[in-house]
């Protein structure tokens, strides 16, 4: 049987994703996330996964309920967090907002700022925003 799988549109329910994946990718790994992302790599742990278009094969992009293009990445939470597996597909201006944010939140709690807004700086240029 097919996964069944929840499109999140609205601003409450990505946000609520984006929290939990900076939730359980933070610390060194979002160093490593940051290092993928300028790569235009995804980058995931256990639940929660971020892919680019070039991640997917021919298969994974036939799962998805509308393909994923060269301007957005797909989210993803599974579980055990939700019941029904989650996806959001954000454009990499609205991605690039989220990652800005919670890079900056993990700046705070720890003091690698000088790596981590290289990386950022690196990734805003790759994704072109």
């Amino acid at each position: 049987m097919e996964n069944e799988l929840q499109i999140l549109n609205d601003k409450k329910s990505v946000d609520q994703l984006m929290l939990t994946y900076f939730s359980i990718v933070c610390g060194k790994d979002l160093k490593k996330a940051l290092s993928a992302f300028k790569e235009k790599k995804g980058y995931g742990i256990e639940i929660v996964f971020v892919s680019f278009k070039n991640d997917l094969d021919d298969y994974d992009m036939a799962q998805l309920p509308k393909p994923l293009d060269d301007k957005h990445v797909l989210v993803e939470l599974g579980s055990p967090a939700v019941e029904i597996d989650q996806i959001a597909y954000l454009d990499f201006k609205t991605f690039y907002n989220y990652l800005e944010k919670n890079t900056k939140i993990e700046i705070e709690k720890n003091s690698e700022e000088g790596e981590l807004i290289e990386l950022l700086k690196q990734v805003k240029s790759s994704l072109e925003v």
